[in-house]
């Protein structure tokens, strides 16, 4: 089935190219006899997955409506798994935070940039999850070597505010939100701070203790 579904969408795209094709071109296309493709066209036409109008120049191949939601099911099964491959899955549990999230988040500069980069103005103040079980945590560990946004550091005479690696992400499947990890946080791995317009415990009924399920989308 793989070979068909392939070999479907390359000759559609070879008519899409050149309106008309031979054999001969498939055949060269394939690297294959002219034997083979005419076998391969008929077994295609046989299963009721093309259509083949004669042309004096060769062929007008179009897929039937068998043939079309072949490829469109194909098609959504390989979105689906290239989605889930760029997706880490992290459970955790609520916890309190210390307000670091709050004063971190109040700086107009931090505001600024997660508005910039992530495309929303972040609540003040953080959702603090901690990891509890081993899989979790492996994911975890997998955003240190996955692609993020980064927030560069800022420097001016007073002070300077650390770079942050920010992960879009969705949580209990509300969007937009972000996992941030400032680069001198204190927090350990196995605590990381949600970031979202919304007012995160209120939006999603959240107290402490309770089970959240965040998804990076990396």
């Amino acid at each position: 089935m793989l070979t068909e579904i392939c070999t479907l969408s390359r000759i559609i795209n070879l008519v899409k190219e050149k309106g008309e094709i031979t054999q001969q071109i498939l055949a060269k296309e394939f690297n294959i006899s002219q034997q083979s493709v005419s076998r391969k066209l008929k077994e295609l036409e046989d299963a009721n997955l093309i259509i083949r109008i004669e042309t004096k120049d060769g062929e007008i191949i179009r897929l039937t409506e068998k043939g079309e939601n072949l490829l469109l099911n194909c098609l959504n099964e390989i979105s689906s798994a290239i989605a889930f491959q760029h997706e880490i899955r992290i459970k955790g549990k609520v916890t309190s935070g210390l307000g670091e999230g709050k004063l971190f988040l109040s700086l107009p500069y931090y505001e600024n940039s997660f508005k910039k980069f992530l495309g929303f103005t972040p609540y003040p103040g953080t959702l603090n999850i901690v990891i509890y079980d081993r899989i979790s945590f492996e994911n975890r560990l997998l955003l240190d070597t996955s692609r993020y946004i980064n927030i560069p550091e800022y420097r001016d005479e007073n002070r300077v505010l650390g770079a942050v690696k920010a992960y879009p992400a969705r949580i209990n499947d509300l969007e937009p939100a972000a996992i941030v990890i400032p680069l001198r946080t204190t927090h350990p791995k196995s605590v990381i701070e949600i970031i979202s317009p919304y007012y995160l415990r209120e939006k999603l009924s959240l107290k402490d203790g309770d089970e959240v399920l965040i998804e990076a989308l990396i």
